[in-house]
């Protein structure tokens, strides 16, 4: 059985958030412009256009509110592993 040096974990540790963050990103480039297209062709019908670039606006915001919560969750279990990475550096 292999083992890893604390170089290779920490890469790996960065490796892995990095994929998280650009999974983050891609799935919320994703979803909004998938989203986009029905709140588009619903604002051309000009009784309710207003209202519905209301709600998209809204829509829009939730979206970004929770994409940015999962950013903060990524950064926050980096620092995590990065901390019980360091604690274990040490004991060594």
């Amino acid at each position: 059985m292999s083992s890893f040096s604390i170089e290779q974990i920490r890469g790996l540790k960065d490796l892995v958030v990095d994929g998280v963050a650009a999974g983050i990103d891609a799935s919320e480039r994703l979803q909004q412009a998938i989203t986009r297209q029905p709140y588009a062709l619903l604002a051309q019908v000009e009784p309710i256009a207003a209202p519905v670039r209301m709600i998209e606006q809204c829509r829009q915001a939730g979206t970004t509110l929770v994409y940015a919560s999962l950013r903060g969750a990524n950064r926050a279990g980096a620092t995590l592993a990065g901390k019980i990475i360091d604690r274990v550096d040490a004991q060594d």
